[in-house]
This record gives structure tokens, sequence and C-alpha cells, in this order.
């Protein structure tokens, strides 16, 4: 056991010997959001900007930033080459010294991302290339308890229910830099509709920016008792019959009242002790005398374990997190594949069906990573021949929520109508450069923590009721903490990034300190402007 253990971890420090050596982690890259003259000199601002650009130098520039048209920034300070040692900038950097001190001009394309401890006097472009650095006088108090659990990832869309604004979906969850950066559509299952004028409130709610270069409705007219759900590859289909569980168990027992309808009583369970990664299944049962084409209906979110390792790797990086980003914003595809191998890992809801010879069939796998709100996915199935369809779910313990599971015939495929917003309403007055921004993807709207905006949209007619989902596009950066700053470990983001199956048994005990309160502690932690 001793030998094994010992190769394990022989094999991890020469893999992270690799790892530093290929560029992943700079040895000698020193970043601090709270004290950017740790960088290379000890005569700079402390309000410094770090620029990193896309062929690895790095500008510190002081505070004093001039945006030149839309296209450029100009501002004094010193530059860094790859190896992060003072040099003289690339030809193509317009370079002026007045008074001993250099200026320079750099153009928006060679950058990949700018760091900065705080926002006052940037806008626009430049704030949504940044990362930003705070203290822990504006995190709350939930947060500073536990610093893994705060309220994040991505916008947050509210619509009516009837009764109320409900929280109803959020926006591109899993694209954590503009590399990432995807649209996304998700189902407004409890909307209802109140006349031609359709309201959605979209909030930053987190200590994150916010890129968002549309928010459109896409809506379907049904009748009442017909619904419209999507699949995967972005299809819809609309049903007027969906059949419950007869049977539905998990490793607890039986499970079946919980996924009967979405109702926000959720299947879920705690993650192993042991690994992270370790996977579980869910049985189902339906009757099923058509011999039509099925689709399995699920409604579900993320629990808060991918945003702990989320979160747990830009503490791991602490100092370096900076430069992380700026590498994969810049191209470097082996480093993107190193940091998505931990996600592949942990995967979606793989879907099986048992086949004539009970053998199970994959049939496909939900993937729409994000804790905040449900979201409503049609699966497509196998064609069945037996009146009984038997489904089993594979997943990783701990890491899904499952509010309901049904099965129904996919009988029309429809197309959507697609609105874009007419009217956009921030701090009670109507906001024009709000409204141009969500109807110009090249000229996208940033939001800043506490941000909120009311999109009004209008729909076809007064005479029909409709299905509505969401379409949204952008990406979001995460504010860096003093508090995750302090938990620097370069080891471990390199064992997280190398070996991802060993890092997830590691921190297994770790994660199971702060899960019980998590949930709790994440949904009181959302971020309000005083």
């Amino acid at each position: 056991m001793k030998r094994r253990y010992l190769r394990i971890f022989n094999t991890f420090f020469i893999l992270s010997f690799i790892l530093f050596q290929s560029g992943c982690l700079p040895s000698k890259v020193i970043r601090s959001l709270s004290k950017p003259s740790q960088v290379g000199t000890s005569n700079l601002s402390k309000d410094a900007i770090k620029v990193h650009m896309k062929d690895g130098g790095l500008f510190v520039l002081s505070s004093y930033i001039v945006i030149s048209s839309n296209d450029s920034i100009i501002g004094n300070g010193e530059y860094y080459n790859s190896n992060r040692n003072k040099a003289n900038p690339p030809k193509q950097i317009d370079t002026k010294t007045l008074n001993g001190q250099s200026s320079f001009k750099i153009s928006f394309s060679d950058i990949a991302l700018f760091e900065t401890n705080k926002i006052t006097g940037l806008s626009g472009k430049l704030i949504g290339m940044g990362l930003v650095g705070v203290t822990s006088a504006i995190t709350s108090t939930y947060c500073l308890i536990n610093p893994k659990a705060c309220f994040g990832s991505c916008p947050t869309f509210y619509a009516w229910n009837g009764e109320k604004m409900q929280l109803m979906a959020e926006g591109f969850s899993s694209s954590i830099l503009k590399a990432y950066e995807k649209s996304d559509i998700d189902m407004l299952y409890w909307s209802k509709i109140n006349g031609k004028d359709f309201q959605l409130k979209l909030t930053n709610e987190a200590l994150e920016t916010h890129v968002i270069r549309y928010a459109d409705l896409l809506v379907f007219p049904k009748r009442t008792q017909e619904r419209v759900f999507a699949t995967e590859e972005g299809q819809f289909y609309k049903t007027d019959k969906i059949l419950s569980p007869n049977i539905c168990k998990g490793p607890e027992g039986d499970c079946r009242d919980l996924v009967l309808k979405m109702d926000a009583k959720e299947r879920f369970s705690v993650s192993d002790e042991k690994n992270l990664a370790a996977k579980e299944f869910i049985e189902l049962e339906f009757n099923t005398a058509s011999k039509s084409q099925l689709g399995l209906i699920i409604g579900c979110r993320q629990t808060l374990l991918t945003t702990y390792l989320f979160y747990q790797s830009l503490a791991n990086l602490g100092n370096s997190a900076g430069y992380f980003a700026s590498r994969i914003e810049s191209g470097d595809q082996s480093l993107k594949r190193k940091v998505d191998r931990i996600w592949n890992i942990l995967g979606g809801i793989e879907v099986y069906v048992q086949g004539k010879n009970r053998n199970w069939i994959k049939a496909g796998e939900i993937e729409e990573m994000g804790p905040i709100a449900s979201d409503v996915h049609l699966l497509k199935l196998p064609v069945q021949e037996s009146e009984i369809t038997k489904i089993r779910l594979k997943m990783t313990k701990g890491l899904w929520r499952i509010d309901y599971v049904g099965l129904t015939e996919m009988k029309e495929q429809v197309h959507p109508i697609q609105i874009n917003p007419t009217v956009v309403i921030s701090n009670d007055s109507i906001d024009s450069k709000a409204l141009t921004q969500l109807c110009d993807s090249d000229n996208p709207l940033i939001t800043l923590p506490g941000d909120s905006y009311t999109l009004h949209y209008t729909l076809p007619s007064t005479n029909d009721d409709y299905e509505i989902f969401l379409k949204t596009k952008g990406y979001y950066l995460e504010w860096m903490r003093e508090e995750w700053i302090a938990e620097q470990n370069l080891k471990n983001a390199g064992l997280m990034f190398v070996m991802p199956k060993l890092y997830l048994k590691l921190v297994a005990d770790k994660f199971k300190v702060v899960e019980p309160t998590m949930e709790e502690k994440f949904w009181r932690s959302r971020y309000v402007k005083n």
C-alpha cells in the first residue's frame, strides 16, 4: 500500500514539474490584487492595473488610464516580458517617455485580460476584460464564514409566475471567461402571460462582472393543455401528455414523490466522503403503451459541489489566477483542456434505456451547469417495443438536484418566434443605452454587483397562450477575494489540473465539512447595493 501511494505521488510531482516547465504555472509571476507593487518593482501605486498581453507580456500601469477612442488605452507604467523581467515593450506598442516615466498606447486587440483592485473610472470594454479583486470589507458575513459558499454563477432572471416575480433562469452559467462564451437556452417553466407586455428582471447578485450580448425570448403559441420542451441540441417539441414514473428508486430507496412535479422539492444526495467523483444511479420505470417516439423530461439544477471546486481552484491559483485566465484567453488550448478535465470527470446526468436484451443503451446526457435555477430538458430516447420503459440515470453523487422527471411523446417539432427587448428600465428610468447594448452583440451590456434591469418584451398577441424560453449569450468574470488569495497553493493547483481524479479524492474530506451548510449560506450571501 505504501509503495502504491509513493508511486502516485512520484507521478504527481513529475507531472507537476512538467506543468510548471511548460508555462502553465508561472513560477516567476507574482500576482496580488491587494498589492500590485509586488510585480517586479517596489515603486508602483496600490491602485495599479495589470494588463496581460496575448503574447505573454505584462504591463503594470498606474491607476490613471485613458481610453483612446474605443480600440486602445493609454497609461503610464512599466513593461515586463513573458519571463517577468523588466524590458522594453514590443515594437508595435506606441511608447513615449516624459519626466522619466514611460507612457504606452496599447491596442485592445493585443490584450488578453486586465487585473485591478477597483473599477472606479473604468468603463465599457475595459471592465468586460478585467478581473477585479475585492477586500473582505464588501463581502457578506455569510461569505466570510464560508468563502466557498458565496452566491455566484452568472446573471439571474426573474419572471411573473401569476403571483410574484420568481427566479426562473440563470444565463450561460459555464461561461467563466470569454474563451468559454456560448449561448444558453432556459425554459421559463412557471412563467404566466399577462397581456402583450412580458417582463423579465435581470440582476447581478454576485461579486462578478457579467458581459451580456443578448437576452431574447423564444416564444411558442400553444393551447392551455400543451407544453413545449427543448432538447440539448436546441430543438423544440410540443406535447400534450406527460407520464409520471411508476418507480423511482435511488440508493436511499423510493424517491418517486420528489420527482412528480416541478415544485422545488428536489431529490438529491450528499457527496461521497472519500471521492467527489463517485457515481450513483437512479432507476425509473414507466408504463408506455405507445410505440411512437418518446422523450424523457428532466427538471434539474446542480448542487454547490461545482461552485466549491471552482472557487477552490481560484484559491489554489491565488496570485497566479490572472496569469492562468490570460493564457486561456490568449488561446492556450492545452491549458484549457487541462482546466476542463475535472468538469468532464464530474460529468452530467447520463441517461440509459434498457433494450430488449436487457442491455443498457446510452440515450444521451444532461450537462448544463448552474446551481441557481432548475431548467427543464427533453432527451430523445431510442424507440421502445416494450410496454414498460426502464431508464437508468447515472450521475456524480451529490452533484445534482432533480426536481421533475416525466415521459412524453415527441409529437411535433415546432420553431420559435424570437423577440428582442423593446424597453429597458434601470433606476426607475428608461435606459436606452442598455437596450441598444442588448440588441447589439458587438457592444454588450456589462453589469456589476448589485445592478438590476427590467426588460420589457412585446408578445405577438394577447389572444394566445405561449411557452416561453430565454436565450442568452455572454460570459462572466468572478471577482477574486482576499480570503481565496490567502489560500494560494500551486501544488494543489497542479494536482487539480494534472491528476484531477486523485485531487477529487484528496479534497473530499474538506468539502464534507462545509457541505451541510453551503446551500443556506449561498442563498443568504446574494449581493445587493446599499
